[in-house]
């Protein structure tokens, strides 16, 4: 029923006991994981400990990990002039260090319908609207999953699946840590006003959609992302189509967190062409101009290198001496200087009188895929190809200038 791609990591689960977040937890058990159940107890009220221990009785049943905190334990300061801005810091507090302590992979909310109109309602004037499902913050990775479903779909689905749960624990966040626009106007709201409201924010949103459907397609696809759509996306909505894009394509699963997040947008954004960023052992982001794809064994790195003047240089992948000049190779010192980087998928040069994409003529000569990731091509000043070293299988080197290529070392 999760539409979540889990992995080996640990995942956490904030629960209340409410039915909200028992559907949920009962939803990941159900999806063969385990959960770290997280329970803030406010004290707030008299069953709020009554639901601290029906929910630790429910997890010692399970078999699952039960973490707990006292809020008469954290400081108090703004508890008694801001109640709910100081009950979200303890609880994220709380949920961070938890996160931490298992290295976790992600924090799981029971965040429904409810919520995603109330973030609405609240901030109407912002340049997104509603809330994400995949979001980051304080270096936590935080799934909601259930933004889909309503209040009372999940109480039906507690009922239906024989889900123990309180309203008591429902009633404690409205009445404690819910806005006024949650009990003045959401919950009085019919079901062709919730819809209304619901296909508001749907038109208001339209450019962001058009672009979470180009980069949905790309990952469907097994497809190469597209830097322009992928940063214009906000921030909540390109973390999980980066994540969604990991998944899609890593042999193994990987976790991403915010700094690598910051990290990628930041060389999406960089006036580098081409780049690489490591995410994890062998697995690597590579960009290629307006393209970001993924390396699953770090060979395929693209690289970059200017080269001044005439002279001897080497790097990684191929050494050249170009000292006596390259007039050999058609390139001329008037071409300097000159850029060697790999071979992009929209490179064109001139074979036989006719112009041809340089990939395809590679891949006819015979090159291995391997080769063909870090065979060079040769630009002058203004960024033309002049020249493309010849691959054949049986190709003797005539050439005075001095140019090898070493694969084994990329």
């Amino acid at each position: 029923m999760l539409d979540y791609e889990f992995g080996d990591g640990n995942y956490l689960l904030a629960a209340t006991y409410g039915p909200d977040s028992m559907a949920l937890l009962d939803m990941m058990l159900d999806s063969g994981v385990s959960p770290i159940v997280c329970h803030l107890n406010y004290h707030l009220d008299d069953f709020d400990d009554s639901c601290e221990e029906k929910l630790a009785s429910y997890c010692r049943e399970k078999g699952l990990r039960f973490e707990t905190c006292d809020a008469r334990t954290i400081n108090q300061e703004g508890h008694d002039t801001d109640f709910k801005k100081w009950s979200r810091k303890a609880r994220y507090d709380f949920f961070l260090n938890v996160y931490k302590k298992y290295e976790a992979t992600a924090l799981f909310l029971a965040h429904q319908q409810d919520d995603v109109i109330e973030s609405y309602l609240e901030g109407a004037s912002k340049a997104k609207y509603g809330v994400g499902k995949v979001t980051t913050y304080r270096s936590m990775v935080i799934v909601r999953p259930l933004l889909n479903f309503t209040h009372e779909d999940l109480i039906d689905y507690c009922n239906s699946h024989n889900v123990p749960y309180s309203l008591e624990a429902s009633s404690l966040e409205e009445n404690h840590l819910r806005s006024d626009i949650r009990r003045n106007v959401i919950d009085k709201l019919n079901e062709v006003e919730r819809g209304q409201i619901l296909d508001e924010m749907k038109k208001k949103n339209s450019n962001r959609i058009s672009f979470e459907k180009a980069i949905d397609a790309a990952i469907r696809n097994h497809e190469d992302l597209n830097i322009r759509s992928l940063i214009a996306l906000p921030w909540d909505e390109y973390a999980n189509a980066v994540m969604a894009f990991v998944n899609r394509n890593a042999k193994k699963h990987v976790s991403i967190s915010e700094k690598l997040l910051n990290d990628l947008r930041e060389m999406c954004l960089s006036t580098k062409t081409n780049d690489y960023l490591r995410i994890k052992d062998d697995i690597y982001f590579v960009k290629e101009y307006d393209r970001i794809a993924l390396d699953n064994d770090g060979l395929n790195m693209p690289y970059s290198y200017v080269i001044e003047k005439p002279c001897v240089f080497s790097c990684p992948t191929f050494d050249l001496d170009f000292s006596k000049g390259a007039l050999d190779r058609h390139i001329k010192e008037e071409d300097y200087p000159i850029t060697v980087r790999s071979v992009l998928p929209q490179d064109s040069y001139v074979y036989g009188g006719y112009l041809a994409p340089v990939k395809k003529m590679l891949i006819a000569a015979g090159i291995s895929e391997d080769l063909l990731d870090i065979w060079p091509v040769f630009l002058d000043k203004n960024g033309k190809i002049i020249y493309v070293p010849r691959f054949d299988k049986c190709f003797r080197e005539y050439h005075t200038s001095k140019l090898v290529i070493h694969p084994e070392k990329k």
